[in-house]
């Protein structure tokens, strides 16, 4: 199977071995890490968080709760993105139990 590096900023620095065919926010729920979200399809942004390097891929669908600003700001959605490569991310925002 092929896996991807998910890696994020935090105190301390977090990273986990994802699997390219499950979505960020599957990949790091898997593995213990819980962010905060509500709709899981896109529509809220209450999950956004920056992709500062890599690459992902929505699969066809529409990050409704982005807007075009904070997407050209690096913004996603790791509710509906898949990761292409190893990815970097920042400012997630965690449930209060993680």
């Amino acid at each position: 199977m092929t896996t991807v590096s998910i890696q994020w900023q935090h105190a301390p620095v977090g990273y986990i071995q994802g699997d390219p065919n499950l979505t960020l926010l599957q990949n790091l729920d898997a593995d213990g890490i819980t962010l905060r979200n509500a709709c899981d399809n896109g529509a809220c942004g209450v999950c956004r968080c920056r992709l500062t390097s890599g690459a992902i891929d929505y699969r066809g669908r529409h990050p409704y709760g982005l807007n075009s600003g904070l997407q050209a700001d690096g913004w996603i959605l790791p509710c509906i993105a898949y990761p292409k490569t190893h990815v970097k991310l920042a400012d997630l925002r965690f449930s209060d139990g993680a």
